[in-house]
């Protein structure tokens, strides 16, 4: 990135209150990061946040994939395109989203993905003969997926335009300042009985990465609050317990919900963290070890 990050002080993304506790002050990298927890609803974000300028010039400048990739973005997804080898007998694999979605009955003849990277998601699609078209905000990754024969937009010099059958946001939400208001702006490319495909890290049974690029980590109850307020109803949902993925299919209704405010859902949320940070203690004491005497340990502390 070119010039100065700039940030910004931000409210509870869920139910707007600026009353948040502070839980870490760096992501997993090392990064200074503040995550903090809203007492309200529970819900986990970043604060402060970068400004809409600075995160779109953090994700066209690809300085997001040359820090939690290797920095060749051409190397990096030269196998993204090939389904044959996914494991399919894994919990979770790289077709789990789209076998989730296909699984649901929704009928789809056109599917427009925002964040596609490359467009590797939309293979499985196509290949079924659906009309496709790619959006993401990385030029070089933009040029992949054209070089593979997919439609794909780039999201810096154009807005995403045309009514689908099915919007896909796969590990985006977490991604964009404002969800709520970000949502809203996809229901009118939606058609009549369009749906919108959401699936993000979630907080099930551990923490999710924490990481600069992540603004929000959602829970189910977080998640259907924030879609309710946008006017949206889950109508199918999956939670993949081993990586705390959670997956769902929404429709648009019109019918905006209130924020969803749980003391319990706090509680609950404020458990998973304490149980995290236990872990990462664990984890730093480990790394100072000798060699043999930190393997041993790895697998005591796994239990």
């Amino acid at each position: 990135m070119s010039g100065e990050v700039e940030l910004l002080q931000v409210s509870c993304p869920n139910c707007r209150v600026r009353r948040g506790d502070l839980l870490f002050n760096r992501d997993r990298y090392g990064i200074p990061w503040d995550t903090v927890v809203c007492r309200e609803c529970g819900m986990l974000y970043s604060n402060p946040q970068m400004t809409s300028a600075s995160t779109n010039e953090f994700y066209t400048s690809d300085d997001y994939r040359r820090i939690y990739g290797n920095g060749d973005l051409l190397r990096d997804s030269s196998d993204m395109f090939e389904l044959e080898t996914v494991d399919k007998t894994a919990a979770y694999h790289r077709l789990t989203s789209f076998e989730f979605i296909m699984n649901s009955g929704v009928h789809i003849e056109s599917v427009a993905e925002l964040g596609a990277g490359g467009g590797w998601n939309l293979v499985p699609f196509i290949d079924k003969g659906i009309d496709c078209r790619g959006y993401d905000f990385s030029p070089q990754l933009v040029k992949v997926g054209r070089q593979q024969g997919i439609v794909m937009n780039d999201l810096s010099e154009t807005e995403l335009s045309g009514r689908y059958d099915l919007i896909m946001l796969k590990h985006v939400l977490e991604h964009v300042d404002d969800p709520i208001r970000q949502l809203e702006k996809l229901s009118d490319h939606l058609t009549d009985n369009g749906h919108l495909f959401v699936e993000v890290p979630g907080i099930v049974e551990k923490i999710p990465s924490l990481q600069n690029a992540h603004y929000h980590y959602f829970s189910e109850t977080t998640l259907d609050s924030v879609l309710g307020q946008a006017g949206f109803e889950v109508t199918h949902r999956q939670t993949i317990r081993r990586n705390g993925y959670l997956l769902v299919l929404a429709k648009y209704t019109g019918i905006t919900q209130v924020a969803a405010k749980s003391s319990e859902e706090f509680a609950r949320v404020s458990k998973v963290v304490a149980k995290g940070r236990r872990g990462m203690y664990k984890a730093a004491i480990v790394e100072n070890l000798p060699s043999p005497l930190r393997r041993a340990l790895s697998k005591i502390l796994r239990r």
